[in-house]
């Protein structure tokens, strides 16, 4: 009995074990994974990243519930299709069940892997962005950029609650994709202009955008202050107040000089704000040289923001007066002749930064030079001349009213004994260009706005002349117009009977530009067209065309011919492009791929055995040359390029009228065929038979005269070469 009692118990408790590990093995089965806590990714994010990486959803994923959250089970179901290799995303097994929210955190980490697999991936990045603000209606986002270049498009509605704080996004181009998260600590804008400041608010402008900010603390009103983001409100407002003004001088990439304040470096995150008329960002260039409209605000010693503050008429230019013997910008002595008083001056008499000005009492008089080089001797400038040593050597600099300016300009540009109508459209022109430039200096860490040379206008080249000066004065403030604005404008010599846009640059200002169009210089003055085809245009080039405007000028028609090639010469020519412009002389690399490299010391082993036009631009102008020699093959790109590798600087010019000319450095234009001679498989020769003068871009010097022989206005004249202009006065500008 004692056994039998003793054999249950055993049987007993082997049962309870058995049901124990049961029962434990059952309740492990029904547990379920713990929820992940964190913040979950929307199915619309999810949306909008992978259709910006080109992938495909389920149909009728992308309008479903955009705002709920992803769940792993959709997600499994989104990235099953995709072309991942296996293996490579996360395995997310182990944290989720399929009904559990995906957070974003292992979202963004999957979509990184993503990325790299789907395309366009690289369209497709990551950045850091501090948003300025947001609006629903347009779906634009400004970030701390500002819309100095443009606003974004936002796609995530998240962007909406993302205002003054810096967050990690996706971007895509120019649209802001989801935010990954916000990113902790404090962000500082500098030099925000302060509009208004008061009940725990601040409004305030910051690189074209306008915003409001919480702020605890108040600041002045117009005024500059650096302010500290914390938690997308104002933290800290550290506010500028020291100020100066004076005629800004000269500006370079790290100072500026302001008349009667002295030299002050620029400071970090430097702005410009434009405070007459409508609030605008500028950008550094836009401050005026030789012009006292900005105040400048100084922190720490350093100019961090400029407030322009009211209009000044852009009616004085400040002009570099080359070194006409070395063609550079310094002197070693020149001699001044005011109110006939002799004054010498030697760059070793100026201390670094002295500056000296000179003018006549009366206003009609003028100040004589006498300089290096005879083509400036004894020439006479109205104005002030200033002397200044700008560290590395003496400046002249000659500062008058534009109009005086364009007396000595429009004459060394365009022959006095032209028609009225096409010297006044020539001073049109000139006056317009120079405009351009006292609002977009060209020199100004010079001090200047243009030089007298061909780089800008031709100034002081001829004297001053009645006729020239009487269109000038009966043109006076008149500027050519597009839009109310001064229009970009170029002129030339003389055409082959068809102009270029301004696409022969190949700077992309072309779009910009429709209004410099290809035309036939006919009377007509119809499109030109087909002449990019290599046959159209040879039979164009080669003939003459009564009906042309300038078919009786001697550049109408030319040839030049190269008797005798050097082909080291020619080669050594093509190294002077690459080292000035390396993008416009490439070398074949492979099947029609071109790269910009140096040109090889040996290039010309073996000799050139081709030379071709092989691509024309708008009116027939020359765009591309192939250069092939034995070693490898060149393309050269851009007319101005062109037209200096295949000058030798020896070979004659012959006109249609039988005169000739030696090129000294370019070509006549760009419009020309090409013939070679050859010998062994080597070109030995090249004849080039052209048209015309100059560029070809804009007004045509010369058929202006032929349309003012005929009787058309000045306005008729500008109106031909540049569609859709006006003469007038620029929006804004007062009347004199």
């Amino acid at each position: 009995m004692r056994n039998q009692t003793k054999q249950s118990v055993k049987l007993a408790l082997i049962f309870c074990g058995m049901l124990f590990f049961v029962c434990l093995l059952l309740g492990r089965r029904g547990r379920t994974k713990e929820i992940p806590e964190g913040e979950g990714i929307s199915r619309g994010d999810t949306a909008i990243l992978l259709e910006a990486a080109g992938a495909e959803l389920p149909e009728g994923w992308a309008g479903q519930e955009p705002q709920a959250a992803l769940t792993y089970g959709q997600y499994l179901e989104l990235v099953q299709p995709l072309d991942v290799p296996a293996g490579k995303l996360p395995d997310l097994s182990a944290k989720y069940e399929e009904s559990y929210v995906l957070l974003k955190e292992d979202w963004y980490e999957a979509y990184a892997v993503m990325l790299a697999y789907l395309h366009p991936a690289s369209t497709v990045w990551e950045s850091e962005v501090f948003l300025l603000g947001v609006d629903a209606q347009t779906r634009q986002a400004y970030t701390e950029e500002g819309a100095m270049t443009a606003a974004y498009e936002y796609a995530s509605d998240a962007f909406e609650d993302e205002v003054l704080r810096r967050v990690r996004v996706y971007i895509q181009d120019r649209r802001l994709l989801t935010v990954v998260g916000e990113l902790p600590g404090e962000h500082t804008l500098q030099n925000v202009w302060i509009m208004e400041s008061g009940g725990g608010l601040l409004q305030c402008f910051y690189r074209q955008t306008e915003f409001m900010a919480s702020a605890a603390q108040e600041a002045q009103r117009e005024s500059v202050a650096d302010l500290v983001f914390r938690d997308g409100a104002v933290a800290e407002v550290r506010e500028k107040q020291e100020k100066i003004n004076g005629r800004l001088l000269w500006v370079s990439d790290d100072r500026m000089e302001i008349e009667g304040c002295g030299v002050y470096p620029i400071g970090e995150g430097l702005e410009v704000y434009r405070l007459y008329g409508s609030l605008e960002t500028l950008r550094k260039a836009d401050l005026r040289i030789g012009y006292a409209d900005t105040d400048y605000v100084i922190d720490d010693g350093k100019i961090c923001a400029c407030l322009v503050s009211r209009r000044e008429n852009a009616d004085r230019i400040r002009v570099l007066l080359k070194n006409t013997a070395t063609g550079g910008n310094y002197h070693d002595e020149v001699t001044l002749t005011v109110d006939g008083q002799k004054i010498r001056i030697a760059a070793a008499d100026l201390q670094a930064g002295e500056r000296r000005s000179y003018r006549c009492a009366a206003l009609t008089d003028k100040v004589v030079i006498e300089a290096e080089g005879v083509k400036r001797q004894d020439i006479a400038y109205r104005g002030t001349v200033e002397c200044c040593h700008d560290g590395t050597g003496m400046v002249l600099i000659n500062e008058l009213p534009l109009e005086e300016y364009l007396y000595a300009v429009v004459p060394s540009e365009m022959p006095a004994s032209y028609p009225a109508e096409a010297l006044k459209a020539q001073a049109v022109c000139a006056r317009t260009y120079a405009y351009l430039y006292i609002l977009h200096a060209g020199l100004p860490a010079l001090g200047a706005h243009v030089d007298d040379s061909t780089s800008y206008q031709v100034y002081h080249n001829c004297t001053e002349n009645a006729a020239t000066t009487t269109a000038v004065k009966e043109t006076e403030g008149q500027l050519l117009l597009r839009d109310g604005a001064p229009a970009q404008n170029y002129y030339y010599s003389t055409s082959c009977g068809a102009g270029t846009d301004a696409s022969v640059w190949q700077s992309g200002d072309a779009a910009a530009l429709p209004y410099l169009q290809a035309l036939r210089l006919t009377w007509d003055g119809g499109a030109a067209e087909g002449l990019e085809d290599e046959e159209t245009f040879r039979r164009f080039i080669t003939t003459a065309h009564e009906e042309d405007l300038e078919s009786g000028e001697p550049w109408y028609r030319w040839t030049y011919t190269v008797e005798t090639l050097d082909a080291d010469g020619l080669l050594e020519r093509l190294r002077e492009r690459y080292q000035a412009s390396p993008q416009s002389v490439l070398t074949k690399a492979g099947d029609d791929y071109y790269v910009s490299e140096p040109v090889a010391g040996d290039a010309a082993e073996g000799g050139i055995r081709e030379l071709a036009i092989t691509g024309r631009g708008p009116g027939g102008v020359a765009r591309e040359l192939q250069i092939v020699t034995a070693r490898a093959v060149y393309k050269v790109t851009g007319e101005y390029h062109i037209r200096y590798v295949l000058c030798d600087r020896q070979s004659e010019a012959v006109r249609q009228d039988g005169s000739t000319v030696t090129p000294a450095q370019l070509l006549p234009s760009g419009f020309f065929v090409i013939e070679t001679g050859k010998e062994q498989g080597n070109v030995v020769s090249y004849t080039l038979t052209g048209g015309g003068y100059g560029h070809g871009v804009g007004m045509s010097q010369n058929a202006a005269r032929a349309m003012g022989h005929n009787g058309a206005s000045c306005e008729q004249i500008l109106s031909f070469f540049f569609r859709g202009c006006v003469t007038g006065r620029p929006d804004g500008a007062e009347e004199g």
